[in-house]
């Protein structure tokens, strides 16, 4: 599994049921159909670049940008912007302060928040874009496929009790050997 699904797969797990918006975080882009119902979080992989890092096997240095999609529905009375910084925040405390989560990333380099108002719908929305961008590294070991077959042993025993030996010891001759194979 690579990388940014695992990290993907984990934001989710911990935004679950820890903000304001309950269960409704999802792993995608487009907004499920699962009704209008707000606050909602989506998060997605924004951006992905690997620079060659290393010799063979190939070593890959990671600039991973995950998005955290926040939507929100605009209230009349102004409060949606105020609302929506308080979701906002508390998905960073959640994530930022989570050893396991940062510790997915050798370092997180940046993080940059794009509030876009929308008022094309039926209800007019905020969203707040949170890009979280952070590093690390992967090596892709290669595949070598099992040529095992067999193998053959042979055992020359030490014989103290002979009194015709000059020196007790191996005199070179197996007294028990056989091969083993490997079923298929």
């Amino acid at each position: 599994m690579l990388e940014r699904t695992e990290i993907r797969r984990a934001t989710v797990t911990l935004l679950k049921g820890a903000t304001a918006a309950g269960d409704r975080v999802y792993a995608t882009r487009l907004m499920p159909q699962v009704g209008e119902t707000y606050p909602t979080i989506l998060v997605y992989t924004h951006d992905e670049d690997m620079t060659r890092h290393g010799g063979t096997p190939p070593q890959f240095a990671h600039d991973l940008t995950m998005v955290i999609d926040v939507r929100m529905k605009a209230s009349e009375d102004g409060d949606a912007e105020d609302a929506l910084d308080a979701l906002c925040e508390a998905i960073l405390d959640q994530l930022l302060t989570n050893a396991a989560w940062v510790g997915q990333f050798e370092e997180i380099s940046s993080v940059k928040t794009r509030i876009i108002p929308n008022d094309e719908g039926r209800t007019p929305l905020v969203f707040a874009l949170i890009g979280i961008t952070g590093k690390f590294h992967t090596i892709w070991q290669p595949i070598i496929p099992d040529a095992f077959e067999a193998t053959r042993v042979g055992v020359d025993c030490i014989d103290p009790a002979d009194p015709n030996l000059a020196a007790a010891g191996p005199d070179g001759r197996f007294e028990a050997e056989g091969a083993f194979f490997t079923p298929t």
